[in-house]
């Protein structure tokens, strides 16, 4: 049963005078200490996942995960994208082609850097090979620093293959229509090259609905558009108040490792600063505690997904 906490502005409720409040003084001031006490979660929408293009060719391309420093856009018709509307992108994610036989890699790596940009684009008909061109409006670096890659990441065994690693934002970015456009820099991986799963410049849809380019030293080119899982959920605003209800967390306020009881299971959790900045987005099991000692002391709000892909939100404080 969901529990509605609502203040009504009455002038009839309390008199007019010093006693009325500090009654209502009193009750604000003990209701806010139920919240600290206890925290607060929201149910909100499931995440919403966006493949594109929708369909499952056979071909590939190094992309993302190439040996050398490449530089690589995305450009994607506003057509495609109705149901991100209005809604925080917080993730991308590839595949291995599905002829690949292993997963990768088969050990973990670290890519010195791997950067992304967000922002609107030119039409997909009207792309050149020019990235600055192709960028209308303001750039919005959602991600940077080095990317880690745990051994076996992308794995293998259908067809098509599982979008089985994301590459998490480090700030959520809203979209609210129009083209667009996706930007990686990366530094390499360092070891030979692992392809993806690409559309062919032959696609339906290429140079119409999607198109794709990229740069390592020589020219910028025209390139296969690699399939690209996009990742985004509703804004973060908490509709209503819950006390004492499931799921919840402790210890809280918490020093190192927080525990999350619900009679759930969840599989990945997200931690967000009170001012939306997402500072952390992993895979969780079963009754793992999450470890959060390396956050800087302060108030933080826990994103939870289940095996259903509803989202629970729950607010903590880092001693």
């Amino acid at each position: 049963m969901k529990t509605k906490i609502t203040f009504y502005k009455n002038p009839n409720i309390f008199p007019k005078s010093h006693s009325g409040r500090k009654i209502k003084k009193r009750l604000f001031s003990a209701l806010i200490g139920l919240i600290m006490m206890f925290g607060y979660n929201t149910t909100t929408k499931a995440q919403t996942t966006l493949v594109l293009p929708n369909s499952n060719e056979g071909s590939s391309f190094i992309g993302p995960f190439g040996n050398a420093a490449r530089k690589l856009q995305f450009i994607i018709d506003d057509s495609l994208l109705t149901s991100l509307v209005g809604k925080n992108l917080t993730s991308i994610s590839f595949r291995l082609p599905a002829s690949t036989v292993d997963s990768w890699p088969a050990n973990a790596l670290t890519m010195s850097a791997f950067d992304i940009y967000l922002s609107d684009s030119v039409e997909p008909a009207d792309r050149q090979l020019d990235f600055t061109a192709n960028v209308v409006g303001p750039q919005t670096k959602v991600r940077t620093g080095s990317l880690v890659i745990p051994a076996g990441a992308l794995t293998v065994g259908s067809n098509p293959n599982n979008f089985s690693f994301k590459i998490t934002f480090s700030s959520a970015w809203q979209y609210t229509g129009g083209n667009l456009l996706i930007e990686i820099r990366h530094s390499g991986t360092g070891i030979s090259s692992r392809s993806v799963q690409a559309a062919p410049t032959t696609s339906t849809g290429y140079g119409t609905l999607f198109s794709a380019l990229w740069q390592s030293t020589g020219n910028v080119l025209q390139g296969n558009f690699i399939y690209v899982e996009i990742t985004a959920d509703g804004p973060l605003g908490v509709s209503s108040v819950k006390i004492n209800q499931r799921p919840t967390v402790y210890p809280n306020p918490v020093k190192d490792e927080l525990y999350v009881k619900s009679d759930k299971e969840f599989t990945f959790y997200t931690v967000y600063t009170m001012t939306g900045q997402m500072v952390v987005s992993e895979k969780t099991s079963g009754k793992t505690p999450l470890n959060i000692v390396y956050l800087p002391a302060g108030q933080y709000i826990l994103k939870l997904t289940d095996i259903n892909g509803t989202v629970e939100s729950i607010q903590f404080l880092k001693k």
